[in-house]
C-alpha cells in the first residue's frame, strides 16, 4: 500500500513538473499519458521521473568513476583532464542516448554512499602511500563533481553543444526518450514524438513568457 504521508514525489505547475530531486519537465501527466499511456500504466509517472533523474546524473557518475579510477594510476592533470572529457561527452550526448536496460544499475552505481566508499577506500590507499596531493587534488574532485559545480559552469556550453541532437532540455529528452525506450521494449505504441517536442517548446514559451 501506498503511504499517504508520504510527500509525494512530483507535483504539476504552470510550467510543467517539478520534483522532490529539483527536476524540471515542461510537460504534465495528461501530455505524457496521450504520448504513451501503456508505459505510464506500466511503471506510473513516479518511477518514470526516477529513472529519468537517474539518467540525467549520468555525466557526474561517469565523471566521479572516471577520475577516482585515474587517480591512484595517472598523473593528476591527466586524471582531471580525462574525466572532465568524460563529463563533457556524457553531458552532450546521454540525453538523445538513453538505453532503458542501463537505467537500474546507473541508479546503484550513482548513489551518493556507494560513491562515497570508493572515494574514501582511494584516497586512504593514496594516503597510506604519502601521495597527499593526489589526496588533495581527489576531494576536490569529488566536491566538483557532487556538487555539480560543473553543471553550473559549463552549462550555456554543453547546451550549445546539444543543439545539433535535440533542441530539447537534457530533463525533457531525457523523458521523451526514456518512455520511447520503454514502449519499444514492451511493444508498445507511442503518440507522435515531434508533437510532443512542440508541446512540450509551447510550455517552456509559456513559463518564459513575461506575466501582465
Amino acid at each position: 500500500m501506498t503511504d499517504r504521508s508520504a510527500v509525494p514525489y512530483w507535483a504539476e505547475t504552470p510550467t510543467g513538473i517539478v520534483t522532490v530531486e529539483g527536476g524540471h519537465y515542461h510537460t504534465t501527466e495528461a501530455d505524457l499519458r496521450v504520448f504513451a499511456p501503456q508505459v505510464l500504466d506500466r511503471y506510473g509517472l513516479d518511477e518514470l521521473l526516477a529513472m529519468s533523474t537517474t539518467w540525467y546524473r549520468l555525466p557526474t557518475a561517469m565523471g566521479i568513476l572516471t577520475f577516482i579510477g585515474l587517480l591512484p594510476v595517472s598523473a593528476l592533470w591527466q586524471a582531471a583532464a580525462i574525466a572532465l572529457s568524460v563529463w563533457l561527452f556524457a553531458a552532450v550526448v546521454s540525453p538523445s542516448t538513453v538505453f532503458f536496460s542501463v537505467v537500474r544499475p546507473l541508479r546503484w552505481i550513482s548513489h551518493p554512499v556507494v560513491q562515497g566508499l570508493l572515494y574514501v577506500l582511494v584516497l586512504s590507499i593514496l594516503a597510506a602511500e604519502g601521495r597527499l596531493s593526489a589526496v588533495l587534488v581527489g576531494l576536490i574532485g569529488f566536491v566538483v563533481f557532487r556538487w555539480q559545480l560543473l553543471d553550473r559552469i559549463a552549462s550555456p556550453a554543453v547546451g550549445i553543444l546539444r543543439r545539433p541532437l535535440s533542441s530539447l532540455p537534457a530533463q525533457d529528452a531525457i523523458l521523451r526518450n526514456l518512455m520511447v525506450r520503454a514502449a519499444l521494449k514492451h511493444g508498445y505504441s507511442v503518440g507522435g514524438t515531434d508533437a510532443m517536442q512542440q508541446r512540450i517548446i509551447s510550455i517552456m514559451n509559456h513559463r518564459r513568457s513575461p506575466r501582465t
